[in-house]
């Protein structure tokens, strides 16, 4: 049986005593030196408690953030007199609202039950492991080491983002300058109504096709083709959005903070899209690289491309609820990131998915001088694989403003203010035809307004 420092304790006194009424010859002493020992012998009788069951009542469902989770538990114990600690690890990223997730109860000689729950509010996206129950039964005289235990949870909880804040963006009479993307032409698929040119026959087009009076206006020879009608075919709309996802944009606390708010635009934006049976496309991006990647992005242009594959976060566009669940499964655990790919990178090793497409890019990004140059020379990239399409836009950038998430003190707030004025001056140089600039600031502005203050109608 282990023994506690108490125990030990008791018992060199115990022995002390008697060896000093021996030595002395004074049976006072030695009868003190039996009381500590009967007091343990009689604590030893005593069990700790080790018999208990838990039971839960609560029942998971889909989680977002800001939702609240209230958790039931029911505990049981049966044998061994003493206290009992009952404990529940929560994530660092939840907040306790209600209860507590560290209970104590006294077990006396008869078997108790104990109900107890607690609140915590989800706040933070992600998947996360909840911690394991853990008991623990003490000794009443601390005579015996506790009895431990650990019930393993294998259970996870997945908090998603926030439902979509673009849902209720319709297009009836009106459309914004936060378009839709333009049909791609492809050529395989269904011939549509609007007519594109006149060429010449090839094997296996339609008879009905040909176009007689061009063949005899053109003066065709019986030897050479006749001229056929050719029209535009049936393609999907395209639609990539690019998430920065650089420690810049980590400006706020740990909750509320620019690359959260980026993160559910992207969501919204995809799941808009997807519902409006585009192709959506999604990738992430580093604005700042080392010199590491920068030189194997040199390297895989020189011959080997794979090893700049292994480092695209990048889904390629596709329609349908599976593509939607891969892009939110991503974004649950997406973080900000000091290495990584630049979005030119992207675009050149994605451009056998761009041409022909003519998609709709949104880049959500937070402005700034040093990542300026880099993004004005993606956007030149990617206006080889647009079509203009006045008066509506091809390329959309969300700036994050997150200056004023992260002032809290009146000194911070006027350095904000001048950090906007700098903010505004490289939205309106990057602004041009073709390319449309939201400046979005999360603390005070709603997305969905910011995507319909400017209204064109049709």
């Amino acid at each position: 049986m282990m023994i506690t420092r108490l125990s030990q304790r008791i018992l060199a006194s115990t022995i002390g005593w008697i060896l000093l009424g021996l030595v002395m010859g004074n049976m006072m002493l030695i009868y003190i030196g039996f009381i500590p020992f009967i007091f343990a012998s009689i604590g030893f009788l005593l069990q700790t408690p080790n018999i208990f069951e838990i039971s839960s009542s609560d029942e998971q469902e889909e989680l977002y953030i800001d939702d609240t989770v209230r958790v039931n538990r029911s505990l049981t114990v049966s044998k061994g007199i003493g206290p009992v600690i009952i404990y529940e690890e929560i994530p660092s990223e939840f907040r306790l609202i209600d209860g507590n997730n560290i209970n104590i109860y006294w077990k006396g000689q008869e078997p108790i039950k104990r109900h107890y729950h607690y609140e915590y509010e989800c706040s933070r996206r992600g998947i996360y492991k909840v911690g394991d129950i853990r008991f623990q039964g003490q000794h009443p005289l601390d005579l015996q080491p506790p009895y431990k235990r650990s019930i393993n949870n294998t259970q996870e909880i997945a908090v998603n983002l926030k439902p979509s804040i673009v849902k209720r963006v319709r297009r009836r009479q009106q459309y914004t300058l936060f378009p839709m993307p333009s049909e791609s032409r492809i050529k395989l698929g269904t011939p549509t109504l609007d007519f594109r040119e006149i060429r010449q026959y090839n094997y296996g087009d339609p008879y009905k096709s040909i176009n007689w009076k061009a063949t005899a206006r053109l003066g065709t020879s019986p030897w050479k083709k006749p001229a056929i009608n050719e029209y535009e075919r049936e393609g999907k709309r395209v639609t990539w959005i690019f998430l920065d996802k650089s420690m810049r944009l980590r400006l706020g606390n740990s909750i509320a903070n620019s690359f959260e708010y980026a993160i559910q635009a992207a969501a919204s934006l995809s799941e808009y899209y997807i519902e409006r049976n585009c192709r959506v496309g999604y990738a992430e991006y580093q604005t700042l690289r080392t010199e590491f990647t920068s030189l194997l992005w040199m390297k895989s242009r020189a011959g080997n491309e794979e090893k700049i594959a292994r480092h695209l976060d990048v889904f390629y566009p596709e329609s349908g609820e599976m593509q939607l669940h891969k892009i939110r499964r991503r974004l649950l655990g997406v973080q900000t990131d000091t290495d990584g790919v630049g979005l030119f990178e992207i675009i050149q090793q994605s451009r056998k998915h761009l041409q022909g497409t003519n998609p709709l890019f949104i880049i959500i990004t937070n402005l700034n001088e040093q990542g300026g140059v880099e993004l004005t020379r993606a956007i030149e990239e990617m206006t080889k694989y647009t079509r203009k399409r006045e008066p509506r836009t091809n390329i959309i950038v969300i700036n994050v403003s997150g200056y004023a998430l992260a002032s809290d003190t009146l000194y911070r707030k006027m350095a904000a203010k001048a950090l906007q004025v700098e903010e505004k001056r490289l939205l309106d140089e990057l602004s041009s035809p073709g390319i449309s600039v939201i400046n979005w600031d999360p603390s005070t502005q709603d997305l969905v307004h910011r995507m319909t203050e400017t209204v064109i109608y049709v």
